[in-house]
């Protein structure tokens, strides 16, 4: 075989199909390394798997429902909360461990990176989904951000069907004929986005928070400067109520 004779190859749906997958799986690969490295053992680790596993369980939950699964609307939160890189663990693990039940084969590469990819876009849009201080999550864009990925995410697992069909055109009918399903997921996303998101919101907020030093070496100004303002009143409004409150007892006092 010559080298011409694997150029022409590679241009073909089968060829494309294998070149993607190995690149998926070596991008896969690095991403599981890297994370493996820069994510902290202990507490980090164990909310990792804990994510993981409830992403897992929610979509062999669903399963019986035709494309309709909360798992990228958890995504979405996860980076929206916990950043990138730890969304893209939870990315990997989850399509590790769900395919486990439902079939491992070449799409669990392009699962596991298309909701990494879910995850980094809720981390570079923050500010869009939440409010100014990151108590509150906006349902509007989170629904609309999760309507696109519905369309998107299945597109990109759908290109490991290109070695199946070893033709352009009869994946672009497998990619038409597969609207319905991915309208399902799109729609599905967007009612888990009404019915979850504040309260999985509300949860890692209040963990965020609370574990500030762990996840965040800083919290937003805006965030300080409101909790500061907060205890400046609180503290006004005591001394108002006890007027004797900054004056020492005097010893010897009856």
């Amino acid at each position: 075989m010559t080298f011409s004779d694997i150029q022409a190859w590679a241009g073909t749906p089968g060829g494309i199909a294998v070149w993607l997958t190995v690149s998926f799986g070596l991008i896969f690969g690095s991403l599981l390394l890297s994370v493996d490295r820069r994510i902290r053992l202990g507490r980090d680790a164990a909310l990792i798997a804990l994510l993981a596993a409830v992403a897992s369980a929610s979509r062999v939950l669903f399963a019986a429902l035709p494309n309709v699964q909360p798992v990228t609307l958890l995504l979405l939160m996860i980076g929206l909360h916990m950043g990138a890189r730890r969304a893209a663990a939870v990315a990997m693990l989850t399509a590790l461990i769900s395919n486990m039940a439902l079939g491992h084969g070449p799409w669990t590469f392009y699962q596991a990176l298309a909701w990494a990819a879910v995850g980094t876009s809720a981390a570079l849009l923050r500010p869009i989904l939440v409010n100014w201080d990151g108590t509150k999550v906006r349902i509007v864009p989170l629904a609309i951000l999760g309507f696109i990925w519905g369309f998107l995410f299945d597109w990109i697992v759908s290109l490991s069907a290109l070695a199946l069909y070893q033709s352009f055109e009869a994946f672009l009918a497998f990619i038409i004929a597969g609207l319905v399903f991915d309208a399902l997921h799109a729609f599905g996303n967007v009612l888990f986005t009404i019915w979850l998101a504040p309260s999985l919101h509300h949860l890692l907020w209040l963990h965020r928070r609370h574990e500030a030093g762990r996840w965040l070496p800083n919290l937003p100004d805006e965030t300080l400067k409101r909790e500061a303002f907060i205890a400046e009143a609180a503290a006004a409004a005591k001394q108002l109520e006890d007027p004797m409150a900054g004056i020492a007892r005097l010893e010897g006092e009856n």
